[in-house]
């Protein structure tokens, strides 16, 4: 397929809503795969489409902007795959890349030529991956975080990557401004280890969720580019173990490992937040770090993993604000630890 059809197909894609398939990442304790693609063509349900047995318990995932390609972290070596996605629906190997541990987060970059990926242990937890050649990956660089990185997320423009670490000062933003180099831009101190981190689609603002009850969300003003401060705080019930914003921007999903598990936040008035609606999940929230893909690319529905079943959830976001059941999916293993749609 040329380019320009490509790039037709997936504007066409996106009039009619996208998210056309899921990627789930999950426990392998109870039974193989580890991945499995779900079908969402029929928007507000799910079915099998494919999977793929990973080596361990698969942690994380995000599609390339093309669809192409799905990222995959697990925890037991080469720590990192790539799938083919070329034949929507189906999936084949096209690479790996031997981490020194388990791939926590991965998220592909706005234009897909490089990946993000955390690592639990040991230093250098930040690793980017270069993919200007679809399918195939090799080393672009590396960063020494503080402790575990648990999230990385680019800004919409690629030019900065949000961290966030396990040890203080638990956030930081790097300089990508030359593709495929990394440098300290600026860190933020936050009171807990920083599980995920998502850039609003203006990128001026960034969502963050600690292990704090108290201060388990934080908002994060990035109106200049390369600097944050802080914008406001949301106190949730419980750690957050995922932040996603809208494709809009005005809505931002929490899910955590507290009751009622899924918090939905409004963002209409930039910077600031105030409770939507939240949704009672049957089990703790256990998505993974990144988020980005969560929400299909029109908004209307919103995918969450969990640490029991059903496993996956998918609610209906239709009426901005609100959120009701649109189906569930159970998974081979015990848990949901990622989710992603597809980006047609």
């Amino acid at each position: 397929m040329s380019v320009v059809a490509k790039k037709m197909m997936m504007a066409s894609a996106a009039t009619v809503g996208g998210g056309s398939y899921l990627a789930v990442t999950h426990s392998t304790f109870g039974g193989s795969p580890g991945f499995t693609l779900l079908d969402h063509t029929t928007p507000g349900s799910l079915s099998f489409a494919a999977s793929y047995t990973l080596a361990g318990t698969g942690l994380s995932t995000d599609f390339s902007p093309d669809g192409n390609y799905i990222a995959v972290g697990f925890t037991s070596s080469p720590y990192f795959t790539l799938l083919d996605h070329t034949t929507p629906g189906s999936l084949s190997f096209a690479a790996s890349y031997t981490l020194s541990f388990s791939a926590s987060t991965v998220e592909f970059s706005p234009d897909g030529n490089y990946i993000t990926m955390g690592v639990l242990f040991p230093s250098p937890t930040f690793t980017l991956l270069d993919h200007t050649t679809p399918g195939s990956v090799s080393l672009a660089a590396t960063y020494a975080s503080a402790g575990t990185t648990y999230s990385a997320s680019f800004s919409p423009d690629g030019n900065y990557i949000a961290i966030g670490t396990g040890s203080s000062p638990r956030f930081a933003l790097l300089d990508h401004t030359t593709p495929g180099s990394v440098s300290l831009a600026t860190t933020y101190t936050a009171s807990h280890p920083c599980r995920s981190t998502d850039f609003s689609p203006d990128g001026n603002y960034i969502a963050v969720g600690t292990e704090s009850g108290s201060t388990s969300f934080l908002l994060l003003d990035h109106t200049t580019p390369g600097s944050v401060s802080l914008a406001t705080t949301y106190s949730l019930a419980a750690e957050s173990r995922t932040v996603a914003f809208s494709p809009d921007g005005n809505y931002i999903a929490v899910a955590s490992n507290g009751s009622p598990y899924f918090t939905l936040l409004d963002h209409t008035t930039p910077g600031s937040v105030s409770l939507a609606t939240t949704y009672t999940l049957a089990s703790i929230a256990f998505s993974s770090g990144e988020g980005k893909n969560i929400f299909t690319p029109d908004g209307n529905y919103i995918a969450v993993g969990t640490f029991g079943t059903p496993y996956v959830t998918l609610l209906d976001h239709t009426t901005p604000g609100s959120l009701s059941l649109a189906a569930t999916y159970v998974v081979a293993g015990s848990g949901a630890e990622g989710v992603s749609f597809s980006p047609i």
